[in-house]
């Protein structure tokens, strides 16, 4: 059932379109940016609105999947609650309405009667776009009982460099460091029964401007890894472990308050670069830039990484838990542990405590990789620490 990932290749287009609109409509983006002082300050409703693009984003894609796949509605899951309390005291439940105008109304009680903002989105949320897919994902084919799938959904990863809107960013050996090339969408779907991550789209909404006209356009990564289907957006086909990279030597990203003995141990290997966002840095193994990102934190959620670990499967790489990986005593132990190893989105992480906002996180930290020749590597680096 290829169509399911040809529809979420659609919705993350058309989530960036959404993301897009947002910044470049003065009613939306004033709204965005905001900051009022004294009386006139609304304690929530900056913050409601930076979260109200995000859940946006998420309930469409709800919406749209739930009513093309009934079986899967009540199994799309997300970083957001839908629940909004409007400067009035009114709580309302955000969600997508059979027609534009029932958005817009709904939109309206949210945005405090700002009704030319709430008909914007309500027209972006209910646009049919005319989303060109590559010929491989338009041929591909294979069979997926998407009535055992479930969803993750990170409507607007990296949301500080989102709303910063940093545009005149330059990258470092394709990296960027900060701006809004660093704010993606992240999709994934697994299989509820195994945790397995199967189908991936990552859709980055700012990935080229134009230099005259100063508008943006985005990019999609789609891979599906399932049975003996490995196919991706990159390379359209089957491919081997050993890929290289488009890089010469080792390159690493991660966070720049990432621990000194993490940067130390990598930096003994090769180059390393720091950038914002859990699903950028993952995009750049997943384009080739680096060759593996590492996170001794529990900081990262199953939202983060569902998509990009289906992606980074279809073609021999992965993500797994930091700290069991870490912990392993040989090669041999690596190589067997990676044979079966992989971060599961149908449960909670065995580790986590009891907060639920650390229900779903990756509680061991996670190091996505391209190649499990790299992750070798790295990791006899960290066995000399």
């Amino acid at each position: 059932m290829a169509e399911l990932l040809r529809m979420l290749v659609r919705l993350g287009e058309k989530a960036g379109n959404l993301a897009r609109i947002i910044r470049a409509e003065k009613a939306l983006f004033e709204l965005l940016v905001e900051e009022k002082t004294g009386e006139a300050k609304n304690k929530r409703f900056v913050q409601d609105f930076k979260t109200l693009g995000d859940v946006l984003i998420q309930e469409m894609i709800r919406h749209d999947v739930g009513e093309k796949f009934p079986g899967m509605r009540d199994h799309i899951f997300g970083e957001e609650s839908n629940m909004f309390t409007n400067t009035a005291g009114e709580t309302v439940e955000v969600s997508i309405q059979p027609t534009p105008e029932e958005t817009k109304l709904l939109l309206t009680k949210v945005l405090d009667e700002n009704q030319k903002a709430a008909a914007l989105l309500a027209e972006a949320l209910h646009a049919t776009l005319d989303t060109k897919l590559d010929s491989a994902l338009l041929n591909l084919n294979f069979d997926l009982d998407v009535e055992k799938m479930g969803i993750w959904i990170d409507p607007i990863d990296s949301t500080s460099e989102y709303i910063k809107g940093i545009e005149d960013a330059e990258p470092e050996n394709g990296v960027y460091h900060c701006g809004l090339q660093c704010a993606v969408i992240l999709i994934g779907a697994f299989h509820r029964e195994t945790g397995s991550p199967v189908l991936g789209v990552v859709n980055q909404p700012f990935a080229r401007q134009d230099q005259e006209t100063k508008s943006w356009t985005g990019q999609t990564f789609w891979g599906v890894s399932h049975g003996d289907i490995h196919c991706n957006s990159i390379t359209s086909s089957q491919v081997s472990l050993n890929t290289p990279t488009t890089h010469s030597g080792l390159a690493f990203v991660m966070s720049p308050s990432e621990d000194a003995q993490t940067k130390d141990a990598l930096s003994s290997l090769g180059r390393v670069h720091f950038a914002s966002g859990a699903g950028y840095k993952i995009l750049c193994v997943i384009e080739g830039h680096v060759d593996a990102y590492i996170l001794t934190k529990g900081s990262t959620f199953k939202w983060d990484t569902c998509g990009p670990q289906a992606i980074l499967r279809s073609f021999g790489g992965g993500i797994v838990n930091f700290r069991r990986w870490k912990s392993l005593s040989n090669d041999a132990e690596n190589r067997n542990f990676l044979a079966s190893a992989g971060l599961e989105y149908h449960q909670p992480d065995s580790e986590v405590r009891d907060s639920l906002g650390e229900k779903w996180s990756n509680s061991g930290g996670i190091i996505a990789y391209r190649n499990a020749d790299v992750l070798e590597k790295i990791h006899g680096a960290f066995r000399r620490d």
